[in-house]
């Protein structure tokens, strides 16, 4: 009798379905699940009071990250992100216990969320998804990821990018920082610069933002490596659609973080699904808690440059953008281009060449060239003339020169950009 009421209340994590690299949005391989019988202790809370609204990843009624926007948490609007206030404040002992589990060397995703078990049991019951994803180590907008402050800061990876028109996807791209850096410990960086067959653990958030449950120092050595951290990003669902009963081809289906489970997938209606979604309402109580809990380190820790400098070699949420608007990067379509065969608009032009830049694509010169010399996109001259000059070489010089020698100064904002490129020859 006491087995079968036990068993009631054990965590059950039900794999759904599998999602290959290639098919999702999300960047890696993923693998959707049903967790059933969640404690609930790890999960997001929205609140609101007369001034500010607030969305807190929380466990064990610790904030981990801090979101501060409007009451209605804009999808579109830029969030002030502040940091938390950290793991080791924590009573409740299920991660730190893990630790042992969290550094074995990768083997599967399918060992992962076995292995993850009394992590992802920490969350309330529901659908999520396990990926194995590449994170960059920043917050996406221009910061080493461990650099976040008390203050809350305007964070353009809060939320989707806007240009001319063009929205963005949401999708996992950043971390913030759960534990406080006065933990950092050089000599854990050091040894996983040399073993990266490992992952950190992360939780998606929003826009392109995750927090790093496990695996600051991992993130640490990738940083100093100049490369992404691998990292098993756990995905929650954010919304459900029911079918249109006027057109039967519109199946409803539940969605996690972009990528739509249909209800022939589920273990239970979406209306059943729908109802059991968590509660995530916070008290102006909490709120006020959760607002004063600041751990001094954030934000006056005394990082060392080299650190601080690995931001350069990641790219921004815009970049980022800007590599999804340019889609089809090959040099086939690129020879196109070139030669007239494909008509650009001007803004994609630019996000493909922005992004050829970049991803250090040896073609980026060419199409930089070809639309510098070229009147019909003097609308995108500044800004495609000014990734030109990031570059230093003879080729560019060349350019340069040739622009001078015709510069009849009608864009003087263009003669500017290159006169001060032979200033600091």
């Amino acid at each position: 009798m006491l087995s079968k009421m036990f068993g009631k209340n054990k965590i059950d994590i039900i794999p759904i379905k599998k999602l290959e690299k290639d098919k999702n949005c999300w960047g890696g391989d993923g693998i959707v699940f049903y967790l059933k019988n969640g404690k609930g202790m790890l999960r997001q809370k929205y609140g609101s009071n007369d001034t500010e609204g607030l969305s807190c990843l929380v466990y064990d009624n610790i904030p981990l990250s801090k979101f501060h926007g409007d009451e209605y948490f804009c999808p579109t609007c830029e969030k002030l992100i502040s940091a938390g206030y950290g793991l080791d404040k924590t009573n409740d002992q299920t991660i730190s216990k893990l630790r042992e589990t969290l550094n074995q060397p990768f083997v599967s995703l399918e060992q992962a969320l076995k292995n993850l078990e009394p992590l992802l049991g920490l969350l309330p019951s529901g659908y999520y998804a396990l990926a194995d994803l590449e994170l960059f180590p920043t917050d996406g907008d221009g910061k080493f990821f461990w650099a976040i402050e008390n203050k809350p800061t305007l964070n353009k990876a809060s939320c989707q990018i806007y240009d001319d028109g063009n929205w963005s996807e949401d999708r996992p791209k950043y971390i913030l920082p759960t534990q406080p850096p006065r933990l950092f410990n050089n000599d854990t960086a050091e040894f996983y610069r040399k073993n990266e067959n490992y992952r950190a653990i992360a939780y998606y958030l929003d826009g392109y933002l995750c927090a790093l449950l496990d695996g600051h120092h991992k993130a640490v050595a990738a940083a100093l490596e100049k490369r992404p951290v691998k990292t098993l990003v756990i995905l929650p669902a954010t919304g459900v659609f029911l079918p249109s009963h006027s057109n039967k081809s519109i199946e409803g289906g539940l969605v996690i973080s972009g990528e739509t489970i249909y209800e022939n997938e589920l273990l239970s209606s979406l209306k059943k699904v729908r109802d059991s979604f968590p509660d995530n309402r916070m008290s102006k109580s909490e709120m006020e808690n959760y607002l004063s809990l600041k751990d001094e380190s954030f934000g006056t820790y005394n990082w060392s440059e080299d650190i601080l400098r690995t931001s350069d070699y990641f790219p921004s949420a815009f970049t980022e953008a800007c590599i999804e608007w340019a889609g089809d990067l090959s040099d086939s379509r690129l020879n196109k281009i070139i030669t007239y065969e494909e008509a650009c608009d001007d803004r994609t032009l630019y996000y493909i060449a922005k992004a050829l830049f970049e991803l250090k694509n040896p073609r980026f010169k060419q199409l930089a060239f070809f639309i510098g010399k070229n009147q019909s996109y003097v609308s995108i001259w500044n800004e495609v003339y000014s990734l030109i000059a990031e570059i230093k070489d003879e080729e560019v010089e060349n350019f340069f020169v040739e622009f001078l020698v015709n510069d009849e100064k009608l864009r003087p904002d263009i003669t500017k950009i290159v006169d001060d490129y032979f200033k600091v020859q």
